[in-house]
């Protein structure tokens, strides 16, 4: 099979973190043969067929873990898998991606799939199940996002809706004389949504990242914050321990696993702080290198798995 890995720079990718690192390797050792390329090489031509200007890549194990080879050009339908693998954050150019993905042709299996990377929006596709998330309020008015403070006792998180790695996220209390100006460049005056939700004091013992393929949970790692951060995010300094699954942990993915299968998402990682779930990351979650590491198993062969019997599935 022809692989196309849809990512950024090959160079800036690091090897014992970077989950598209354990897909390509995963991938290679399968036989299959690999290109990359970024989101500004693609485009559309006449025909209506996506196209891309690609460099078919060779991995290995180790640091020097990659070789750029042969330049190539041509519709991504020559492929047989197309991974859409760039990181957030999920803006207009994102989702204009996910619209020329749209026009692959079904022969070739994107993944994830461009409905569910536009429709799982990895801040909002969560209120879809209010039961199983901290109280929430999506909001531009600082005025309402001040009183939605006041009602859960003076303590609150702030998130932007396009946000990543833990950008822009803040622990706002009552005793914070910052507050309205976090909340005016949060919302650019009142011009920009923030997600709002009660703060969970669990997160001081860790914010868990399950691992989620075909809508199953397949691995967790719990991600403990430096003493002095509200984050807990890898990309900040947070600390990977070893996780399992709790009977709510459990739930959660029950209840949201259905949903994600049907939005053609086919590897997701899901962030539950103690007994609620806080995000659902779809464009291109991480945590497999660490859970790998911390559990002593290789969870990108689940996933390839998944992917080769999606492709080998009747499509159209």
């Amino acid at each position: 099979m022809r692989h196309l890995f849809i990512v950024d720079p090959v160079p800036g990718l690091k090897p014992d973190a970077d989950t598209s690192v354990v897909f390509m390797r995963e991938a290679a050792r399968r036989g299959h043969r690999l290109a990359t390329c970024g989101v500004a090489d693609l485009s559309v031509g006449p025909g209506g067929r996506t196209r891309a200007r690609w460099v078919e890549t060779h991995v290995r194990e180790g640091r020097d873990w990659y070789a750029l080879a042969a330049a190539g050009e041509g519709e991504l339908g020559e492929f047989d898998v197309v991974w859409m693998r760039k990181d957030p954050p999920y803006d207009l150019n994102y989702f204009f991606v996910t619209h020329l993905l749209d026009l692959v042709p079904p022969t070739t299996l994107v993944v994830n799939a461009p409905r569910g990377l536009r429709e799982v929006t990895e801040k909002l596709f969560i209120l879809r199940f209010p039961e199983l998330c901290p109280e929430s309020l999506v909001s531009r008015s600082i005025p309402e996002l001040l009183e939605f403070r006041r009602k859960l006792g003076g303590e609150m998180v702030i998130k932007p809706l396009d946000g990543c790695g833990g950008e822009g996220v803040f622990h706002l209390t009552a005793q914070d004389r910052n507050v309205q100006t976090i909340l005016e460049l949060g919302t650019r005056h009142g011009t920009t949504y923030q997600i709002a939700q009660a703060y969970v004091p669990e997160v001081r013992e860790g914010d868990k990242r399950i691992i989620l393929v075909e809508g199953e949970p397949v691995g967790a790692v719990l991600r403990t914050p430096l003493h002095w951060e509200t984050r807990a995010n890898f990309h900040v300094g947070g600390t990977a321990v070893k996780a399992t699954l709790t009977p709510r942990d459990r739930e959660i993915c029950a209840r949201i696993g259905p949903a994600l299968r049907e939005f053609g998402i086919v590897f997701a990682g899901v962030d539950v702080i103690g007994n609620w779930l806080t995000e659902a990351n779809v464009t291109s979650p991480t945590g497999i290198q660490e859970i790998n590491r911390l559990d002593a198993t290789r969870l990108e062969r689940l996933v390839l798995d998944a992917v080769e019997r999606r492709f080998a599935a009747p499509r159209g």
